[in-house]
């Protein structure tokens, strides 16, 4: 990862990078996505499972409707907005 994909990142994210070494960001994202590259070359193949879901005894509730927020105040604090919904800029 380089620096202008940690700004595009940022952007998308609608974080600000002032006083930030992006430099540095991109150091530590490559850092942890080198860590689950290693994490994927793994053999698991004699592991054995250790948790299954079946395993688990979870009780459910039911799903009861409740009252939402409006449209419009979901949408208050969007920075831009486009018929009613929540607008990106994907050529970020």
């Amino acid at each position: 990862m380089n620096t202008q994909e940690v700004e595009k990142i940022y952007r998308l994210a609608n974080l600000s990078l002032e006083g930030k070494d992006t430099d540095l960001l991109a150091n530590k994202f490559n850092t942890v996505i080198d860590f689950i590259e290693d994490i994927f070359t793994v053999d698991t193949d004699e592991v054995n499972m250790t948790e299954l879901i079946p395993n688990h005894k979870a009780i459910f509730r039911e799903d009861e409707a409740k009252e939402s927020i409006t449209r419009d105040e979901a949408l208050a604090n969007a920075e831009d907005t486009e018929f009613g919904y929540f607008r990106l800029d994907w050529k970020l």
